[in-house]
Parts: C-alpha cells; structure tokens; sequence
C-alpha cells in the first residue's frame, strides 16, 4: 500500500492563530507539514528562532509559492486577503481564508470565486469561533426568513476600534451593544472582531439581509468570548450559543478559530480524493 501524502501548508502571518496552529499539529502528531511562513519585511529573524529551521520563514509571496504548498493558509488580515488572494488562487493553490470580513466587498469575493474556478483552486473558508454554520447551509436551501449573528466580547476586547471612541469601555458594567448593522460594515469597522459576520452572511441570507450585532459583555467568564447564531427559515428555527476561551495573547480572537482551521485542513488529509 501506498504511503499516504503528507499535506504541505504554507502560514501568511505569525500570529496568535498562527502559533496555534503550530502547536496542535505537534501535539496531534497531525500529517500535515507547515513548509513556510510570510511574514512582514524585517520579521524574518525574529519568527525564524520561534518556528525553527525547518520551516522556511520569507518576506515575499513569490517565495512563499516557491515553496509549492498544497493548501495556502491566511492567518494575518483583510489586507493580505486583498492584496495577495487574487494572486494566489489564479496560480492555482489552494487558499484557507480567515479574515473574510475583506468578503463583505462582494466584487472582491465574486474575483476570488472566479479565479478558483478558472485554475481549479479552491477557496476554503473555515467555520471559524462559531457552531451551527451547518444548519445555516442546510436551511438556505429553503426560505430563510430571519438570520442574526451576535459576537460577545469583553469591553477591553473592543480596545482600538471604534467603540473606544464611541463608549467608555473600561466604564461598562453590563452587556452593552456596540454595533448595529449589516455584515460588510461589521467586518470593515471591526476587522479584528469582526469577520465571521460576513462568513455567517456567505453562508446564509447575504450580505444585505444578515443582522449583526457586536456587544461588549463585561460578565464573561475571564479570558472568554461568546457568540450566538439565531435562525429562522421555513424549515423551522435554529438557535446556537457558544462560550470558548479567547487566545491568551489576543482577546479578540477565540481559540476555536484556529482549531476549526486546523480541522478543516485534517479533513483534508483525511479526504478520499487526497
């Protein structure tokens, strides 16, 4: 019998998810290799002594390629998104999107979708901190009637966004609405908090007839971020709650994200057509 491929991934950015990702692949003894990281110009030394040298550590995305990953995973922003996903996909490499706020532009998401089409790439969007995504694309297939998706994150989490201006966050003592609005202003306002609203409306009603909701909830357990999904469909109703722990390093994102990540590329491995 054949010996099973290994899957090779290549990181942009080195971050908190980054890290994450690192660290259950090792703990999982997963059959999945991380060949490179991109990182920004002047980064590569310093992200070289965390990952070590048998992953190659660059500052282009030419030589990020070069590498010839099977699965390119974003794990950095909106921006690299924009300015790299494109690129990518019409070379005809995989690419796992996490920062799919840049989604709620849908000329840019239409472009994407079309290069995949047109190299056979695929682009891959993970569920991210969030359950019942699911259900979502099941009951689409009907008549959705209503979708809502709520983020709930302690005060301190909304630091640096426009919520700092508009509340005085440290001064909230109970779960206080933040944003009120569609999916493409969620993501553009709060790029750092906010993109799973725009991969709840990819998924489900759209991006102009998905409600959101961002809410600073100073009752959270510590070093915790909630969310809530709440459906309505001819098919009948689905309500999803979900608590998690949020990175130890970066309260805006929830460790869930780079474990659903990391699950989507095992599904891969694990897939018949691999």
């Amino acid at each position: 019998m054949a010996k099973k491929k290994r899957l090779r991934i290549a990181l942009i950015g080195y971050g908190a998810i980054s890290q994450t990702l690192f660290d259950l692949f090792r703990a999982k003894k997963a059959p999945i290799d991380i060949v490179g990281v991109l990182v920004r110009p002047g980064r590569a030394k310093e992200t070289q002594k965390k990952v070590g040298r048998k992953v190659a550590v660059v500052e282009s995305l030419k030589a990020l390629l070069k590498l010839e990953p099977d699965v390119v995973v974003e794990a950095a922003s909106q921006q690299a998104v924009r300015d790299w996903g494109e690129t990518i996909l019409k070379k005809g490499f995989d690419l796992m999107v996490i920062a799919t706020g840049a989604y709620g532009d849908p000329k840019l998401f239409r472009k994407h979708v079309k290069a995949a089409e047109k190299s056979g790439a695929r682009l891959r969007l993970p569920s991210g901190a969030i359950a019942g995504l699911d259900g979502l694309l099941a009951m689409r297939l009907g008549t959705l009637e209503r979708v809502k998706y709520v983020s709930i994150k302690p005060p301190h989490a909304w630091t640096g966004t426009p919520a700092e201006t508009e509340f005085d966050l440290p001064s909230i003592k109970q779960p206080t609405v933040i944003f009120r609005g569609k999916p493409a202003d969620a993501g553009r306002l709060y790029p750092k908090n906010a993109n799973l609203a725009v991969t709840v409306a990819l998924c489900g009603a759209g991006l102009d007839r998905t409600e959101i909701e961002l809410v600073a909830d100073p009752t959270l357990p510590p070093g915790t971020n909630a969310s809530r999904l709440e459906v309505v469909a001819d098919s009948g109703e689905l309500k999803m709650e979900r608590i998690g722990k949020a990175m130890p390093d970066n309260p805006k994102t929830g460790v869930l994200t780079a474990m659903t990540m990391a699950d989507d590329l095992l599904k891969i491995v694990r897939s018949s057509d691999w």
